[in-house]
């Protein structure tokens, strides 16, 4: 890292390269800070890259707004491939927002981590923001200060920075009850620093219990005792900063059970309902119960833990929708097209699907999705392959196919994509 930075101070005067002995991230950007001179901040931590002309479109906006941050889009280098963010951050920035506050779009709080923001230097100093000399997930106890009180926020559309992960991270990989209790020191600072806005503090617990924290359950798989003990100890503080009515609307139910676990302190439970994939709803059988659509996790009915902690939210019963292939017979296309309820097991399904006036026939008939779990156990969806015909589309066939799917109480409707091949159009 040092080395590429001297490279880039020998062709750009404006650059200074400082150097001291290794205290931690925090140390470095503090110092680091304190030298710039510069109108705006913005951090890149080692490893990690800008993509061409990102930041150069987050300061335009920035220059115009008068606003004191502005939040970038990231996207996740492994090893040598490029993958998307997390949804919730594509979701963040599929609406771009500018000079909006914290009470306007609490969504903004996803976005934690210090870099691929823009701060202005005049609003960093006069709020005090400052990184501790040792971080411990402690960049968004920085981000949610900064979010809170800042005068205007803008959210950006292009991807600015690549953001490369780490096995070591605290963040990202580390498996040790230090790490869990140091993601929740920042978690607990960051509700204090939600204090004055409750319903923002409320949308935050809901954020670590939907996204944060399920990182950290999802590695009980590989963790000890003194890991499950760091949960019970600090959890279930986080799940009563929650709404409840929005709780069991919006968290997923497995992870409600285990909260659940987690606050009785039942220890043999937990290791049970782990060992048996209960974090993986998809593998485990559905029904009606007077609670709801429920998933039978394993203690269903024998755990102490209520009823409707195992009801599907509609996320997870959300219709989803794959055009595994499309071939040319003469002048028709023919898809291959997988419909399905996650969780649910299609019984009657009846499937429609829309174009821009093309003519189309359905055959219920095709390969049934198969969703396979991280230990390689598999759930079929029966009944979920479809053939869909466009009549006499020739050259001029459609991008994308609107499918509407109704089973029972279950329906809904999304756009596919179709996947396009030059031999397809030609």
């Amino acid at each position: 890292s040092l080395a590429i930075a001297r490279r880039h101070a020998r062709l750009d005067r404006p650059i200074t390269v400082l150097t001291q002995p290794n205290a931690g991230v925090g140390a470095a950007r503090r110092g680091a800070v304190t030298a710039a001179k510069g109108d705006f901040l913005t951090f890149v931590d080692a490893d990690d890259t800008l993509t061409r002309g990102g930041v150069r479109d987050a300061m335009d906006v920035i220059e115009k707004s008068g606003s004191d941050i502005a939040v970038m889009p990231y996207q996740r280098l492994e090893g040598s491939r490029t993958r998307p963010a997390a949804p919730w951050i594509r979701a963040l920035h599929a609406c771009p927002a500018t000079h909006v506050s914290l009470s306007d779009r609490p969504d903004v709080l996803v976005h934690a981590i210090a870099c691929a923001k823009i701060f202005r230097r005049d609003f960093w100093d006069a709020s005090a923001l400052e990184f501790a000399t040792v971080l411990l997930a402690g960049d968004q106890v920085v981000s949610a200060k900064a979010y809170r009180d800042a005068d205007g926020i803008d959210i950006l559309g292009p991807v600015a920075y690549s953001w490369r992960r780490q096995v070591s991270s605290i963040s990202q990989g580390q498996v040790t009850a230090e790490a869990i209790n140091a993601r929740m020191d920042a978690a607990d600072a960051v509700l204090e620093i939600l204090a004055p806005l409750p319903d923002v503090r409320a949308e935050r617990a809901l954020q670590l219990l939907r996204y944060n924290v399920p990182n950290s359950l999802l590695k009980l798989e590989r963790a000890d005792g003194r890991y499950l003990d760091a949960l019970i100890d600090r959890v279930p503080r986080v799940v009563a900063a929650a709404p409840v009515d929005r709780y069991d609307a919006e968290v997923p139910a497995q992870y409600r059970v285990l909260y659940a676990l987690l606050g009785s302190g039942d220890l043999d439970a937990v290791w049970r309902f782990v060992s048996a994939e209960g974090m993986q709803p998809e593998m485990h059988p559905s029904g009606s119960e007077p609670a709801g659509l429920t998933t039978y996790l394993p203690g269903w009915s024998r755990d102490d833990v209520a009823p409707h902690a195992y009801v599907l939210t509609d996320e997870q019963t959300a219709l989803r929708v794959v055009v595994r292939g499309a071939r040319k017979e003469g002048t028709d296309l023919v898809l291959d097209v997988a419909a399905w309820f996650p969780n649910v097991d299609l019984v009657a399904p009846e499937l429609s699907v829309r174009t821009d006036g093309d003519v189309i026939d359905i055959e219920h008939r095709g390969e049934p999705m198969v969703v396979t779990s991280r230990q390689g156990a598999e759930r079929r969806y029966g009944g979920s392959g479809w053939t869909v015909i466009l009549r006499d589309v020739a050259r001029r066939a459609p991008r994308e196919i609107a499918v509407t799917l109704q089973d029972g109480l279950c329906s809904g409707t999304v756009t596919a994509r179709i996947p396009r091949r030059r031999d397809l159009f030609m």
